[in-house]
């Protein structure tokens, strides 16, 4: 015999009708998981698709550390110098197993790990061609998902396709787009002269890599937190002259000291900058300091920090640095100090993103900076 139940609630504002059909001893998936147990799933009763999805967001909710999905937007994969032609990298990417591989002519793709045949894991495979074989049963896989080759079979299923992730390889990065809808890319990833060789003036590139236990919106708000500056990183509290929003780009202007504990030799710390910092989407931050005048008398530059932060997991974050300063600032005492003072001030802030915790409804003074704001332009990237 089959009872249905029809639960109708209110939440947020919004109703819902989630139907429930008691069928026996027929159980879900994962049934044992801490998140049915959280979600209150028990494995004697089938609920639909819309109710068991319903629960288990909510009960995943519960049970973080932050009260939100991962954001949708641009994020990074790894460096592009680290793949090269016919390489196959296992990649940690928005909460999955993505594989991440260059084909023989140079494209960088990126699919979901496992092979819909049988499951067997791609990152175990090889790059033939424009393609990457799976190690199981030598079925081919393309960057597009779609199976080009099966050594044993007359046809190729139709639903002989893997999902792909968006790819793109610009400004030294390959990065990979998220959306936990589905959704196509709607913005892109701006081009950095500097980064992509083009323009005279620049030294090498320098890369910073961190491994950091918080989330994306959190290491993003700590930038207009201008207000811990002069308390956790010994320097004065930035200064935010202009400030634009427009869609998933965020433009700002500020006025720059360094912390007096980071200059190199006769670096003076009372030598101001301006920056122009430029967000697109949630993970990717461009920060381009300009007129910085050298300790040597005549010299002054430029210095481009790109900035990839890439969601591991929802309380996980990778965090990649490129880094790079004109050549006339390269060898000045004043180019030394930028590069060690933005490797060395996220030092400090580390072991507070190791425990603290996430105020969704803050308690904020007139001397705070605008994090409130911040926060309104951050929550598009959960739609």
């Amino acid at each position: 015999m089959v009872y249905i139940w029809i639960i109708i609630f209110e939440f947020k504002g919004r109703w819902f009708i989630l139907p429930i059909t008691l069928e026996g001893d027929k159980r879900i998936h994962n049934q044992d998981s801490p998140i049915c147990h959280a979600a209150q799933i028990h494995p004697r009763y089938h609920i639909s698709a819309a109710a068991r999805d319903y629960r288990l967001e909510q009960a995943r909710l519960s049970m973080s550390k932050f009260p939100f999905p991962l954001p949708h937007g641009w994020f990074g994969l790894c460096y592009a110098h680290e793949l090269k032609a016919g390489d196959v990298k296992k990649v940690r990417f928005c909460a999955r197993d993505v594989v991440l591989f260059r084909t023989e002519s140079g494209a960088a793709c990126a699919l979901d790990n496992y092979c819909p045949h049988l499951g067997a894991p791609l990152s175990q495979g090889k790059v033939i061609g424009e393609a990457i074989r799976c190690p199981f049963h030598h079925w081919q896989w393309d960057g597009a998902g779609r199976c080009v080759e099966i050594p044993y079979a007359n046809k190729i299923p139709e639903r002989a396709v893997i999902e792909s992730i968006p790819v793109r390889e610009i400004n030294g990065m390959i990065l990979g787009w998220y959306d936990r809808n589905g959704k196509p890319p709607y913005f892109e990833a701006p081009e950095l002269a500097p980064l992509n060789g083009q323009g005279d003036g620049w030294a090498g590139v320098e890369y910073l890599q961190h491994d950091l236990p918080t989330c994306v919106q959190e290491i993003s708000e700590n930038d207009v937190d201008t207000a811990h500056f002069p308390y956790l990183h010994g320097m004065p509290a930035l200064t935010e002259a202009e400030s634009l929003t427009e869609g998933p780009i965020k433009k700002t202007t500020q006025m720059f000291h360094t912390n007096e504990e980071f200059l190199v030799g006769e670096a003076q710390s009372d030598n101001e900058y301006m920056s122009f910092r430029e967000s697109h989407g949630p993970g990717l931050v461009s920060v381009w300091s300009k007129n910085i005048t050298g300790v040597t008398p005549g010299v002054s530059g430029e210095f481009l920090l790109y900035s990839v932060a890439t969601p591991v997991e929802e309380d996980r974050t990778l965090l990649r640095w490129s880094m790079i300063i004109s050549e006339e600032l390269a060898e000045d005492d004043m180019g030394k100090t930028m590069l060690q003072a933005y490797p060395e001030g996220v030092l400090a802030d580390i072991p507070i993103w190791a425990e603290k915790v996430y105020q969704p409804n803050p308690v904020l003074c007139d001397g705070d900076g605008p994090i409130a704001k911040h926060r309104k332009w951050f929550a598009q990237f959960y739609e």
